[in-house]
């Protein structure tokens, strides 16, 4: 087994990308703690005179188990107002379903969970272990969810911390995602890894058949891993794509290629932590590492989700995603001027947007930019289809690392060009990066277009913004085992 940790003067050493660094900071729960009341009154110019807080005790194992009943109770109730009251102002929560992941701060998460909670959810706890020091508490346990079509179960972390209002959850994070395949949906858009589609996410280490082998290194600098399964080992859902035909898309030139699946491999595909490179090409004083060793240790360090199961074609194709069947391929491009010009004006309209703004006041001190402007970046795409036309607009911000990070995305259906197009909201998305919209596909052919995204942050993931009513939900497809260092 090889352990790795970050510190700030081994991160230094090795060359890590800023968007890296904003992916990693952007998860962080490591804020600087908000000053005492004393500090306040000092830095105000009010008397000094206020009693300082006591030190922080460290929360009994009954408080931290009632706690975390509390929790459970207030979902299976459907008691918004109590479950809001359980989340710190400082928060940040990391969502896991399968392979979707999203990141959210306080406003972010609540608005995703109110919905839920109105629906009705069952939320079953077991196997809590807990952990404390002064002033900080970690619950570890395993969570059973359950929604109308839907059931996932894995394990979670809360991280309890005191305010002044008593305890509080300033993270929150789904550690493993096991979606119960029955009440899963098939999927009909798939990423695609090398030479074939991303038919399955997810296997074990004790699924191979053989040695994994370390695959030629890509443009990515990535590090890739395929491993022969035994077949029977997979699920009935991944035996039956061998034999299948798929339509492949290229999203730099909308070329499509159809082909079959011929059989199926595991994969990963990881950016080690430095760390690991160096001991591999012997910096330490040791040999350097064999190809075969290479493959093993990232065979068997990479979690279940992080491996993958892909439909190898019987020819030739390449692109980034792929379908059951050859669609239309919608491209995404510049979008004209005037669409431009007022999708940026709509966006910055939003009362989300002025959310972030604010935010980026507070953290940063700066009130002259905006928060997009500050090591970030804002796009505006357009996708033109015979009966409809969109325009999604793209934004994040802030270098993190302990300061301002936030995203957000929107999509428009537009009417004209000129002089003033009319643009009607479809829908506002927290999705925690910065989306690259590559194009779109309509998979029901009803005029409501699924949309296809990716490389996007750190891990180079690959995603679907897929229509539910006026509203999207991303799915991610595939993405990069990141095990470097963030900041």
């Amino acid at each position: 087994m090889i352990l790795f940790a970050c510190s700030a003067q081994a991160c230094n050493r090795g060359p890590v990308a800023a968007e890296r660094t904003r992916l990693r900071a952007s998860s962080s729960a490591n804020a600087p703690a908000p000053p005492t009341r004393a500090a306040e009154n000092a830095a105000s110019g009010h008397p000094t005179s206020a009693v300082e807080p006591a030190a922080p005790t460290t929360l009994s194992e009954t408080a931290a188990r009632e706690f975390v009943a509390r929790w459970e109770a207030a979902q299976n109730s459907a008691d918004f107002a109590a479950y809001e009251q359980l989340y710190a102002e400082r928060f940040s929560g990391l969502k896991r379903i399968g392979g979707y992941t999203a990141r959210f701060d306080r406003v972010g998460w609540l608005r995703d969970r109110k919905p839920m909670l109105r629906s009705g959810v069952s939320v079953h706890v077991s196997d809590l272990t807990l952990s404390s020091v002064p002033g900080f508490t970690r619950a570890v346990f395993t969570q059973e969810f359950r929604a109308k079509g839907f059931r996932d179960i894995g394990r979670k972390q809360l991280l309890l911390t005191s305010e002044r209002a008593g305890t509080v959850i300033s993270r929150e994070e789904m550690l493993e995602s096991r979606v119960d395949p029955e009440a899963k949906t098939t999927t009909s858009v798939m990423g695609f890894h090398r030479d074939g589609p991303v038919v399955e996410r997810g296997a074990s280490a004790d699924q191979v058949d053989g040695e994994p082998r370390l695959l030629l290194r890509g443009p990515s600098g990535a590090f890739e891993v395929s491993a022969k399964p035994k077949l029977q080992s997979l699920s009935p859902a991944a035996r039956a794509w061998i034999g299948r035909e798929v339509a492949v898309y290229n999203a730099t030139n909308g070329a499509v290629c159809t082909a079959r699946i011929a059989r199926l491999e595991l994969r990963i595909k990881a950016e080690p932590h430095f760390g690991m490179r160096q001991a591999w090409d012997g910096e330490d004083g040791a040999p350097k590492a064999l190809p075969r060793a290479i493959a093993q240790q990232i065979w068997d360090i990479a979690r279940d989700d992080e491996r993958f199961v892909v439909g190898v074609l019987d020819q030739p194709c390449h692109g980034d995603f792929a379908t059951e069947r050859a669609l239309p391929w919608v491209s995404a491009t510049t979008a004209s001027a005037p669409i431009e010009a007022a999708a940026v004006r709509a966006f910055k309209a939003l009362p989300r947007y002025h959310e972030l703004q604010q935010q980026f006041a507070r953290e940063s001190a700066d009130q002259q930019h905006a928060w997009e402007a500050i090591d970030g970046e804002l796009r505006v795409v357009e996708l033109r289809a015979a009966d409809a036309r969109f325009v999604i607009v793209s934004a994040r911000g802030g270098a993190g690392c302990a300061g301002f990070s936030g995203s957000l995305s929107a999509i428009w259906t537009a009417t004209g060009d000129t002089p003033q197009p009319h643009l009607n909201l479809r829908d506002v998305l927290d999705t925690g990066e910065l989306l690259q919209v590559r194009g779109a596909v309509d998979l029901d052919g009803d005029g409501d277009f699924e949309f296809l995204t990716g490389p996007e942050a750190a891990n180079d993931e690959f995603s679907v913004l897929r229509p539910r009513g006026r509203k999207y939900e991303r799915e991610l497809l595939f993405w990069t085992a990141f095990w470097d260092c963030g900041c």
